[in-house]
């Protein structure tokens, strides 16, 4: 039993020598620390990310830097005090997996960078507080992370609550509620030791302290920065490729709307697909040695509608109120569309068997002529349309009764069963006439001996030719 004693005695006093040695003259182990250590994962936060910048990174560089001496504590119970910024890269070097940093003595006092005010900083809230403001990245941010990438709980865990009671936790489900009831500024606190499955193979690991944790976290490589572009090509194709070196062993794969892109469809790592109009979520997921479980990156793209360019033109059959129509635009011979008149769709033309051509008998007036389409991106459909203003060509016959001052006269034109028009002599309204009044487009008059003039006569909307025709007579 005094020969284990002795072991023990001298193993301690190696140790206490081998900090002091680490230390040098610029920190040494107080004999009473007079206030109590506060055990955070703030002040190893804050080591672990000087030990990142190394050792020539200056105090001066700093956000901001401590006011020493500032008493730190080792998970062995014991303390150290440092007397200066050399000091404190000592015993950030002197670390090990048996031997480190745990807390801090409050109060310290600290000096922005670029400021000569002290602040004091009396707990860990405030030194957290400090973390923030300097953006310096928390043991939340690092583990929010590599959680499930590098590693994984060997459940039960015991965390403490933002007023250290304690909880178990039994699983993941319950880890991320417990984290996110917490609110996002909470670090979590656990109650070690706490036992991990490091990836890749999840080897399970008991840890004792947020230094231990750290050394995980910092050899972790985890999931890569996943980046895709998106390149628009013609008819509504997007090219989707990665933007990030792809390793050995990685796993792509792409999602458009919760729907998963078989492999094969990847050529080369690179995504092909016509869309539709619409709004999309395109996602990239990587699996690769190093994250096993995946990560995914997405974005939206808003398909808006390629419609065709549409057009016809058209001409009048001479003589008649008849419309020779013509369509010609870019790919006439893919896709079908419909000819329009006032609304009412009178014919089906275009792709491969149309003839593309329409021709239709007008009354006159005026009308709108469309060429309608809809197609697989043009979803709600496409119209071009033309205002025709279809004006009547008047005439009329005369014939003399006999040897008698009596005239018959007939209107003669196309559409007088469509309007309505008026006998005159000499611009005197003798009659109306035409298909609106079921008229029977006929005229008798009895003229007396003198000059006149007998017309026909109406009004369209939009027609100053052609709604007037005249004829002279002379009665002796």
């Amino acid at each position: 039993m005094n020969k284990i004693y002795t072991y023990y005695t001298v193993f301690i006093l190696m140790i206490a020598l081998l900090v002091s040695s680490c230390v040098s003259d610029d920190g040494s182990f107080p004999e009473d620390p007079g206030n109590e250590i506060t055990s955070t994962p703030a002040i190893v936060t804050i080591l672990n990310d000087l030990n990142a910048k190394g050792d020539t990174f200056s105090e001066d560089q700093l956000c901001f830097r401590f006011q020493y001496p500032l008493t730190l504590g080792y998970n062995t119970d014991s303390n150290i005090r440092i007397d200066s910024y050399q000091g404190l890269l000592d015993v950030i070097s002197g670390q090990s997996s048996n031997f480190n940093i745990t807390g801090i003595q409050f109060p310290v006092e600290i000096i922005y960078n670029g400021n000569t005010t002290t602040n004091v900083i009396g707990n860990e809230a405030a030194l957290f507080e400090v973390i923030r403001e300097c953006q310096l990245t928390t043991f939340r941010d690092i583990f929010n992370k590599l959680f499930k990438q590098c590693f994984k709980f060997d459940y039960p865990v015991i965390l403490k609550n933002g007023n250290k009671e304690e909880t178990t936790i039994d699983g993941d489900e319950g880890f991320i509620r417990f984290l996110s009831a917490q609110g996002e500024n909470y670090q979590p606190d656990f109650t070690f030791p706490v036992n991990i499955l490091v990836a890749p193979n999840f080897e399970a690991n008991r840890i004792s302290t947020y230094y231990e944790f750290y050394q995980i976290l910092n050899s972790c490589v985890g999931c890569p920065d996943i980046r895709f572009d998106i390149v628009p090509l013609q008819d509504n194709i997007y090219q989707f490729t990665p933007n990030f070196e792809i390793g050995n062993g990685y796993e792509l794969s792409f999602k458009v709307n919760e729907e998963v892109i078989p492999d094969v469809i990847i050529d080369g790592n690179v995504f092909t697909r016509q869309f539709s109009p619409g709004t999309y979520e395109v996602c990239i997921k990587a699996i690769t040695p190093d994250c096993l479980e995946g990560k995914s990156v997405c974005k939206e793209i808003i398909v808006e509608p390629i419609c065709p360019d549409l057009l016809f033109d058209f001409v009048q059959q001479p003589g008649s109120l008849s419309y020779n129509f013509t369509a010609d635009f870019v790919g006439i011979d893919d896709i079908s569309y419909d000819w329009v008149i006032d609304n009412e769709v009178i014919e089906s033309d275009g792709g491969a068997n149309g003839d593309n051509m329409f021709t239709f008998d007008f009354t006159p007036g005026t009308h709108k002529a469309c060429i309608k389409a809809e197609t697989p991106s043009c979803p709600n459909g496409i119209e071009l349309c033309r205002d025709i203003i279809v004006c009547p060509e008047l005439s009329f016959t005369s014939m003399q009764q006999g040897v008698t001052s009596i005239y018959d006269f007939a209107a003669n034109f196309p559409g007088k069963e469509d309007i309505s028009y008026q006998w005159l002599i000499n611009d005197n309204i003798q009659e109306e006439d035409g298909g609106a009044v079921n008229g029977d487009n006929e005229f008798t008059f009895n003229f007396t001996p003198g000059d006149y003039e007998v017309c026909i006569v109406t009004e369209i909307e939009g027609c100053t030719d052609g709604v007037r025709f005249c004829m002279s007579i002379n009665i002796p």
